[in-house]
């Protein structure tokens, strides 16, 4: 009887070794996954690190695209009560106006320049088809094939 429990007692024991055994291994996984998932979160971390000085570079450099250089009044000759702009400075497409040059502005009239625009074929072939015109009529009026009115207005009967 004793052997018995002996045996029983070693097999009870072999299977609390196993289970620890694997119980550590799992956290031992469990460990490595997270300091992958640490690294992995510094990499992306310095990745947008980088990004936004980029971003902030660039942004810097626009910026003093954007704003006008300024030019010292030595760069400016007078003549006649008129302002002449150096050549330096007139190579930068400055131009520098007289006081009478800005009193005889006149905005232009809302009806010149008038700007004229065509409408599209496919907006043309939805206006006659809405208008009421047939597919033979249409692709005669735009001079285009009959099957291409045909599809394209079963397309847009789709949408």
């Amino acid at each position: 009887m004793s052997t018995f429990l002996l045996v029983i007692s070693f097999i009870i024991d072999g299977v609390i070794i196993l289970t620890l055994l694997t119980i550590s291994t799992r956290v031992e996984k469990n460990e490595e996954l997270e300091m992958r998932q640490e690294e992995v979160a510094r990499e992306i971390e310095d990745m947008f690190t980088s990004y936004l000085m980029e971003i902030k570079e660039e942004n810097k450099r626009m910026s003093s695209w954007l704003q006008p250089e300024k030019h010292s009044i030595n760069d400016q000759k007078t003549e006649g009560g008129k302002a002449i702009v150096d050549e330096s400075i007139s190579s930068k497409h400055y131009k520098v106006k007289s006081s009478e040059e800005h009193t005889n502005y006149s905005p232009p009239l809302s009806n010149e320049g008038k700007d004229f625009f065509e409408r599209s074929d496919n907006y043309r072939i939805l206006e006659l088809r809405r208008v009421g015109y047939s597919v033979d009529e249409i692709a005669k009026k735009l001079d285009r094939g009959k099957t291409e009115i045909e599809l394209f207005i079963k397309f847009e009967q789709k949408h």
